[in-house]
């Protein structure tokens, strides 16, 4: 096996990682980098850390895609489309939602959670320039992959409302997208938001 050094594209510091991730970044000049068959840089923001929070913290690595959702037709039995609804304007059929796709290796119901939780309360908080000596969980999924899973999210957290969703047929498109790490604190019993 060859092991490559790898340095930022943008100022060629060596960049240096026990851990295996798809987006690297440079302390030198607080660029991320992602590694997807070539190297891309990429948009991205930090949140800043509530410092009240007790306990280790982590920044765990978020897609948030900037989507346009085009919902053609619906049926629901015994219920609505009530989460699709709340993301838009004037409750229309058609506009534009931020989907937070969250990108380190989780299984499928903290996946879920996650995806939903953010996605529908959207986060606010401020930020900052730099990770300030805090870890970084490791990114495994990628741009086109965090695409895909966007149609996931919208699914799935439509077939969690009440009533039956017999038939949804939708367009999403990604306009955008950009890395957000957000901060945890580490507990016994997963990750809790530290914004």
């Amino acid at each position: 096996m060859n092991v490559a050094q790898v340095k930022c594209p943008q100022c060629n510091t060596p960049i240096y990682s026990k851990q295996k991730d798809r987006l690297f970044y440079c302390d030198k000049c607080n660029t991320l980098h992602i590694r997807d068959g070539g190297v891309e840089r990429m948009d991205y923001e930090i949140a800043e850390v509530n410092q009240a929070t007790a306990g280790e913290k982590v920044y765990a690595p978020f897609w948030r895609l900037y989507c346009s959702l085009v919902v053609r037709s619906k049926s629901v039995e015994g219920g609505t489309l009530f989460k699709m609804t709340q993301w838009l304007r004037g409750n229309s059929d058609t506009g534009n939602i931020f989907i937070y796709v969250p990108a380190w290796e989780l299984d499928a119901n903290a996946f879920k959670y996650f995806a939903s939780q953010f996605t529908s309360a959207q986060p606010r908080y401020r930020t900052r320039l730099n990770f300030g000596g805090v870890k970084r969980v490791p990114a495994i999924v990628n741009k086109a992959e965090a695409a895909e899973l966007a149609d996931f999210v919208v699914v799935t957290m439509e077939a969690e409302q009440p009533g039956k969703l017999q038939r949804l047929d939708y367009s999403l498109t990604v306009n955008d997208s950009k890395v957000v790490y957000l901060p945890f604190t580490v507990t016994q019993q997963g990750l809790l938001s530290a914004l």
